[in-house]
């Protein structure tokens, strides 16, 4: 799902005001614009997105950027839990011992509902027929085209999503742009304490569950020496062709 500028729509308006159908002199109804699925995929509008706010982060970022969407329920709610109401449990068990009042949790359940607004538009397929667009698009002048452009064709998605992004940063959460090189950094340190974090819990899953178990145990040899032998095999392979 993407939002698309109104812009688009204003100028398919404005000119169905002038297009009066051969029937009846009625005019013809407006038509969503269909072609947005097929011009750019779920996964390219969230590689976008992720792209932008790590060249642009947003300034006091709570996580790393990240986006996954899922067909499935039970991934859905696995990931709301361990990456939104998890962390947010933490924080505010982190600002109570310090005293402070806690609103994470808050904000989550704001945006969990807002998630869930949107939850029946981005779990379903919407087919539309651009006919009426077409029809539209082809009565047009090539003076008229440039003034009532509303061919989403033309976007160049890329642009237009940065442009959308850093439009929010800007001017939703007023946030200077000379402050990006800080927020660089603080995103350099959230990855960082990812980085810590995930070890720690690597070292903690291997002595609590492999090191107590002797299958556990040899089931990782296993795995280690099978991913040693592949790399011994790929190394004499990459010498033998050069």
């Amino acid at each position: 799902m993407l939002l698309i500028t109104s812009q688009y729509g204003t100028d398919n308006q404005a000119h169905l005001s002038f297009s009066p159908s051969e029937e009846g002199g009625e005019n013809l109804l407006p038509c969503p614009h269909p072609r947005l699925a097929a011009s750019l995929s779920s996964g390219a509008q969230e590689n976008y997105v992720i792209a932008t706010y790590k060249r642009n982060p947003l300034e006091k970022a709570f996580r790393i950027p990240s986006a996954n969407m899922t067909s499935s329920y039970l991934i859905h709610q696995y990931w709301t839990t361990v990456s939104h109401r998890l962390p947010a449990l933490l924080y505010d068990l982190y600002l109570r011992l310090t005293g402070r009042k806690p609103r994470m949790m808050k904000i989550f359940n704001r945006l969990h509902r807002t998630m869930t607004l949107l939850e029946y538009f981005t779990s379903r397929t919407w087919e539309w027929s651009s006919d009426n667009v077409n029809m539209l698009t082809n009565q047009l002048s090539p003076k008229d085209k440039k003034l009532y452009c509303f061919d989403v064709r033309q976007l160049h998605w890329s642009e237009y999503i940065e442009n959308y992004c850093l439009g929010t940063k800007k001017y939703l959460l007023n946030e200077d742009m000379a402050g990006i090189p800080a927020a660089k950094q603080h995103l350099r340190k959230l990855r960082n304490i990812q980085y810590a974090f995930n070890t720690t819990l690597l070292v903690i899953i291997w002595r609590v569950f492999i090191a107590r178990s002797q299958m556990a145990q040899n089931i990782w040899y296993f795995v280690v020496n099978l991913c040693y032998k592949f790399l011994s095999y790929f190394r004499a392979s990459s010498t033998l062709r050069h």
